[in-house]
């Protein structure tokens, strides 16, 4: 955020810039970015090309909150969260700032800082579904595994899980319980994540596939602060409708639509949906619906 580049990036509002910054300096994936930003990778893919400028001022509060870049460098009022990140005064496994409110209210807890789900649909509905954990102990004991479960209506069972390289600790997949589509597994971690410690956890599962029904429900088992779930589904015709709801932990459901974005090129349709502050025992489920090329 300190270098001449980004800062010059970030007066101009030049967002292709400041992508290709994050990229290049900071190892960051187009997939990351969008998933952050709210946006597609191929749409942040336009913008580092310069074959597209952000015009939009939503657009560019959607990279400052993304990116958490101050409001300042881009022109903006101070974001919300820059309240938080100014009370921080105690910081966690690389530099990473703890709010005390935020550790007072998730003390002893696991708390996912941020869950990327990214859903990748071929043309005959197989998924390749791929988990993004980053993960803060602020437990007082190591932690060494964390349990998940995974079920698609229609497949190929068992679930094929693997581990996904790029994290310092070195994660082992544990089966569990395993029947047809549904599989119960968890995440061994070495070495363990210290108390007020960081990990990123990644994994990816096949073996699953969408018929008629194009859905993606998710259980928030722990704190998270931020959710973002990515759908790419190649050979569509058409996008017909997309919708979300979220489920609280008394069992209200709420209506999120204004949180889901979307696009149809070419024969790909591209979907996001992003919510933050969720608590354990709450659901987010996105639907969507499409026409297949040749249906």
């Amino acid at each position: 955020m300190t270098s001449p580049q980004m800062r010059e990036a970030c007066a101009e509002r030049d967002v292709g810039a400041i992508f290709a910054l994050a990229r290049d300096r900071a190892g960051m994936s187009l997939s990351r970015l969008a998933r952050l930003c709210e946006m597609t990778p191929s749409r942040v893919g336009e913008y580092i090309k310069g074959r597209a400028r952000v015009r939009q001022q939503h657009v560019v509060e959607r990279v400052a909150d993304g990116l958490r870049i101050p409001g300042e460098m881009l022109g903006l009022a101070p974001r919300p969260w820059e309240a938080d990140a100014d009370a921080a005064t105690e910081p966690g496994a690389d530099g990473l700032p703890v709010a005390p409110g935020l550790r007072a209210r998730l003390a002893d807890s696991v708390v996912e800082l941020d869950l990327g789900i990214d859903i990748e649909v071929d043309k005959e509905g197989w998924v390749y579904l791929t988990y993004h954990h980053h993960v803060l102990n602020l437990t007082e004991r190591p932690l060494t595994r964390f349990s998940r479960e995974l079920w698609f209506e229609h497949g190929e069972g068992p679930l094929e899980i693997i581990t996904l390289p790029g994290s310092r600790q070195h994660v082992t997949v544990e089966r569990i319980h395993d029947a047809g589509t549904l599989a119960k597994f968890a995440c061994c971690v070495s070495p363990p994540v210290p108390p007020m410690g960081t990990a990123k956890i990644a994994y990816r599962c096949r073996g699953g596939r969408f018929t008629e029904a194009h859905y993606w429900r998710q259980a928030i088992t722990r704190y998270t602060l931020r959710l973002h779930i990515g759908v790419r589904q190649n050979g569509v015709a058409r996008l017909v409708d997309c919708s979300a709801i979220e489920e609280h932990p008394d069992g209200a459901k709420q209506v999120i639509d204004e949180h889901v974005r979307f696009s149809h090129e070419g024969s790909e349709a591209h979907i996001s949906l992003a919510r933050e502050e969720l608590r354990p025992n709450q659901f987010v489920t996105l639907h969507w619906e499409v026409v297949r090329e040749g249906a």
